[in-house]
């Protein structure tokens, strides 16, 4: 069912049950004090009665005839028909109503009539008379009739609203209808152009009729969607382009090295030096390969986390990252929040991701600091985060770069002739995104560039 369907139904049926709620109020509330007034009028007619008796218990007069089918019996004390003012009425008390009525001394009834639609209403009761009777006994007095002008208005009341709930709904379905498709138009329009975009390299965006409406915040959306899958689909043509780029180098290395030892190295030194020089292209190509696979490979980890101490991750990269490169000065650190705070760096992580990042970071601010020291620190941002930086005090990035290179295989324009393939920070920002962390590279004041990581901290009372 379409969306302006649903409106009109919607539209419709809240306007429609109102209007029934409302017409069955009217309706209800009238029939109510249409009762109350026949009630009252049975009640005028019946205490008439009393003024025509005489204190000998007879009847003098007559009771005037101003409601269709009016009936009026009359009863003594002693239960004895005095007056009837029409003969073979349709109601005919008996004894165990007229006892019942001396019991309550007050009773408005209701019966059904053959030649109406609607019953017949009456109204019972008692009173005294101009002379009490000794015993205590009353006369008793039936007044009957048929609310004839009554039940017409009635009738014509229920057919009108009937009629009007109907032209109502009628005139509601059609500005339903001229609502939905107005309130929908920028919807409409938006459609067309997609429909009717046109295809081409220019890039598609979408025209609101109204940028500052819910219409207009969509499309905004939408174009902000587009404009990260045109950015996506241009990193993925330049990974692919850099990356062929890559891997075709070191291979067409290794076969001139190895053409050129068969064609010319007679001797077994110069054999030995091209295979060596072949081998080093393979060891590159190796590395490329596998930083590759790992850049592929941590797109698809969605599991295997689970509550870990991220200071024995540290201790242990550290220790790593000192048995790897001996000489090189690492100076670990962890701040006064974290020092007070006592309790252990719980995170929701995978250790051997963790200390690959890691391991990433502290490798790059090696290399790229000739043989400087390098800072690890860590210390809580916040009770429920921490924060590990990474500083060096090497070549550092051209500003608007902090970006770029964390894009796959983008590296910073000053690299120079350090050696790397712009992996490993791609990495590394993949695993922090994976532990639903935040990273980011920043100038060092004094020179060089700090790595920033950011990770959400467990309670401490999730054990490990």
């Amino acid at each position: 069912m379409q969306i302006k369907h649903k409106i009109i139904l919607w539209f419709s049926s809240l306007l429609a049950g109102s209007l029934l709620v409302f017409s069955v109020y009217v309706y209800f509330t009238y029939a109510a004090l249409r009762q109350r007034a026949m009630e009252g009028w049975l009640e005028r007619k019946a205490r008439v009665t009393e003024q025509l008796l005489t204190t000998k218990g007879e009847v003098v007069g007559k009771v005037t005839t101003s409601m269709a089918e009016q009936a009026i019996l009359l009863y003594t004390p002693a239960d004895s028909l005095l007056l009837e003012t029409v003969t073979g009425a349709d109601f005919a008390p008996d004894t165990r109503f007229r006892e019942t009525v001396r019991k309550k001394r007050f009773l408005p009834f209701s019966y059904p009539s053959p030649r109406h639609d609607y019953p017949k209403e009456g109204m019972a009761l008692t009173y005294p008379g101009p002379a009490p009777s000794p015993d205590g006994k009353e006369y008793l007095v039936v007044v009957t009739a048929y609310d004839q002008e009554g039940y017409i208005r009635q009738k014509n009341l229920r057919d009108l609203l009937l009629i009007g709930n109907a032209v109502a709904l009628t005139f509601v379905g059609l500005l339903g209808y001229f609502f939905s498709k107005q309130a929908l138009k920028p919807l409409h329009h938006l459609i067309d152009q997609l429909q009717t975009s046109p295809a081409g390299p220019a890039p598609f965006r979408l025209r609101p009729d109204n940028p500052g409406d819910e219409v207009g915040v969509l499309a905004a959306a939408f174009n902000d969607l587009l404009v990260r899958q045109e950015k996506l689909i241009e990193n993925q043509r330049s990974f692919i382009s850099q990356a062929s780029h890559e891997l075709r180098t070191p291979l067409t290395t290794i076969k001139g090295w190895l053409e050129t030892s068969l064609t010319y190295d007679s001797d077994a030194a110069g054999l030995r030096k091209g295979m060596s020089q072949a081998i080093r292209e393979l060891d590159r190509l190796t590395g490329l390969s596998n930083g590759l696979l790992q850049l592929a490979q941590i797109d698809g980890v969605t599991a295997g986390l689970h509550p870990l101490d991220l200071t024995e991750v540290l201790l242990d990269a550290a220790d790593t990252f000192g048995e790897q490169r001996p000489g090189q000065v690492l100076s670990v650190s962890f701040g006064d929040e974290l020092t007070r705070n006592g309790n252990a760096l719980l995170v929701d992580g995978n250790a051997s991701l963790l200390k690959i990042a890691l391991a990433n970071l502290l490798d790059n601010a090696a290399k790229y600091s000739g043989g400087q020291a390098i800072d690890l620190a860590a210390d809580l941002e916040s009770p429920e985060r921490v924060t590990v930086v990474v500083k060096d005090r090497g070549i550092g990035l051209k500003p608007g770069e902090e970006e770029q290179v964390l894009l796959p295989l983008v590296r910073g324009s000053n690299a120079g002739t350090i050696s790397g393939f712009g992996i490993g920070l791609t990495l590394t920002h993949r695993i922090v995104q994976l532990h639903k962390g935040h990273f980011t590279l920043r100038a060092r004041v004094g020179g060089g560039t700090e790595a920033v990581l950011s990770l959400p901290l467990l309670p401490p009372s999730n054990a490990i």
